[in-house]
């Protein structure tokens, strides 16, 4: 199956969301209700067929009493593109 979030993302974000959700005692459904989102959307999202965007990714998040944390990547190079303008 292709996940529409990446292998890396589901195989390691995905589970923290649904193990938070399972702590809580929460079922797919409730977590929809609680976002407003459409039934069955979480479903979705876990499994990997759609992917949140990353207002409703903060605001899962947020709904299983977890929050998201930046960290630097020690390999991540920042580059700057230059767009030339013609005139």
């Amino acid at each position: 199956m292709e996940y529409a979030l990446g292998k890396k993302f589901y195989k390691e974000i995905i589970p923290q969301f649904v193990a938070a959700r399972e702590k809580l005692g929460y079922t797919q459904a409730t977590v929809d209700e609680i976002l407003g989102v459409a039934r069955g959307l979480v479903s979705k999202w876990e499994v990997g067929i759609r992917k949140p965007s990353g207002y409703l990714f903060c605001c899962w998040a947020d709904a299983l009493g977890c929050q998201i944390t930046l960290t630097e990547r020690k390999d991540h190079e920042v580059s700057i593109l230059s767009r030339e303008t013609t005139s």
